[in-house]
């Protein structure tokens, strides 16, 4: 197993579980004997899926995937029923209660609930509950993952070569790397987790070849490559002087102690041109939009519950993808984390989406995931006592984790039915008491909360101050347009940057 997944499996706590829950909903009856086939057909060729991890006798090593001598693909596949009414409500209690219960360490670490009765109205719709731990992969991977499960039409026969996968025409299974691939792989991750101004260009390997080249042609050019690499050690002992040093947190509601209990809800579907229309007319970034009011949510909500404001921010952990740019499924962690710090304190919205759009850029060009990413690694190594001491230490300075990840843009078909929406919830670690999760899917952006029920007993007043928020935002920017005519003249004059 590698340290990085070592890291994650390392954190399950009764009080936070390293569980990544992520449902699909039908307006029909999903079946039983159809979810089994496509799981075997299509789950289970990656062998993690048939895997458990075991320590080793003496437990100084780490711990390793062996295959389960007794595996049964129906000790993973349970059928339940929702209680009457049926409705988003009742499915949120149920997936609630679901998402505390941990899986056994003695089968392979994963879990799908077929839940049926499902409708504001008749009841005849279904969900399905994927439970997969952490330690077997990461969001974006688990998004490739589903894409292998699911395809662009109704497919009755999984085996159907007429069927097309959402992830690709021609789904393989990834093939073993050779060394130089890997090393490759290696240079090229250290340069996504890195960023420096100086490489966002090249790949590592390329940026090292031009300088080592520039330099035996022209000697008198090792002073500008010595300071460049100057500036890159600055960089990154600044971002680590700074992640060791930074403050906790200002208290809020959102902060304390924690239990054994959570509370998930979920946002109504955003309509994704709307968040578009705004991203224009500031010109900004779509993700500046979203988090702006996923801040302004946040602001409302702990007003609401009596919090002073004044001068306060909520720093969240947000997981950023440093894997390879591929299309196939790799599983495993290869993602770091940022810091981003939520203004709840900034009252007017377009200065909220202002200061953002900043601080989002800042983070997208630090150290901050290079660090990260080699922290997990060596947080990873035994004894587990330092995984848990680091973990702890890192969530005593943030509220929470919030982690955005784009959706399918073109409906998807699990089985032979359409998928009517998506959406998975982030496990948070340590002490942490808050994830958010934003994902979208054809056309829509759907918010997630997932929180400790002793300090977010109501999720789904989060969920409705974010879509209030929006509603707020878009209108502004419809008035704006009205009187000063559509995209002209923005306020606030944000820079446009790439999304």
């Amino acid at each position: 197993m590698a340290p990085v997944d070592s890291f994650w499996f390392n954190l399950d706590d009764p009080t936070n579980l390293m569980v990544i829950p992520a449902v699909l909903e039908f307006d029909e009856r999903v079946e039983y004997r159809k979810v089994q086939d496509l799981l075997e057909r299509r789950l289970l060729v990656y062998k993690r899926f048939r895997q458990r991890i075991v320590w080793p006798a003496t437990r100084l090593g780490l711990p390793f995937w062996d295959y389960d001598a007794h595996f049964d693909i129906h000790n993973h596949i349970i059928k339940l029923a929702l209680p009457s009414p049926g409705d988003k409500k009742t499915l949120a209690r149920m997936i609630s209660d679901l998402s505390i219960a941990p899986l056994d360490r003695e089968k392979p670490l994963w879990q799908v609930h077929i839940i049926e009765n499902y409708g504001e109205n008749s009841g005849g719709g279904s969900v399905v509950l994927l439970r997969v731990h952490h330690a077997i992969a990461n969001g974006m991977v688990m998004v490739r993952l589903l894409f292998s499960l699911t395809d662009l039409q109704p497919c009755d026969d999984p085996d159907d070569a007429q069927c097309t996968t959402a992830l690709s025409p021609g789904r393989q299974k990834p093939k073993k790397k050779t060394k130089i691939e890997l090393l490759r792989e290696t240079l090229n991750l250290l340069y996504r987790t890195g960023e420096f101004s100086v490489m966002q260009s090249l790949s590592l390997t390329e940026f090292i070849q031009k300088e080592v080249v520039k330099t035996l042609a022209h000697p008198t050019y090792i002073t500008q490559f010595t300071r460049n690499v100057a500036d890159i050690g600055v960089e990154f002992a600044t971002s680590l002087f700074r992640l060791t040093f930074m403050a906790e947190d200002k208290k809020t509601s959102l902060k304390g102690r924690i239990g054994t209990q959570k509370n998930i809800f979920w946002s109504n579907p955003v309509d994704l041109g709307k968040v578009k229309e705004i991203a224009r007319f500031y010109r900004c970034a779509v993700n500046d939009v979203v988090m702006a009011a996923v801040a302004g949510a946040l602001r409302n909500y702990c007003i609401a519950r009596g919090d002073d404001l004044d001068g306060a921010e909520l720093r969240f952990a947000v997981p950023v993808d440093v894997g390879p740019q591929s299309s196939n499924v790799e599983l495993g962690n290869k993602f770091s984390l940022v810091f981003l710090a939520l203004p709840i304190h900034i009252e007017d919205a377009e200065q909220r989406l202002k200061e953002l759009h900043k601080r989002i850029r800042a983070a997208r060009h630090s150290a901050e995931a290079f660090i990260g990413y080699q922290a997990m690694r060596i947080l990873g190594l035994p004894p587990k006592r330092i995984t848990k001491m680091g973990a702890g230490f890192l969530s005593r300075k943030l509220t929470g984790v919030l982690a955005n990840v784009p959706g399918p843009r073109v409906p998807l078909y699990f089985t032979d039915l359409p998928v009517k929406n998506i959406m998975f919830w982030v496990p948070r670690m340590g002490s942490m008491g808050l994830g958010i999760s934003i994902f979208s899917y054809v056309g829509c952006v759907t918010l997630g909360i997932a929180g400790d029920s002793r300090l977010v007993a109501e999720p789904q007043k989060i969920t409705a101050l974010f879509e209030e928020e929006f509603d707020r935002m878009h209108e502004t920017v419809k008035n704006h347009a009205q009187d000063c005519g559509a995209h002209e003249n923005p306020p606030g004059g944000v820079s446009a940057y790439a999304v």
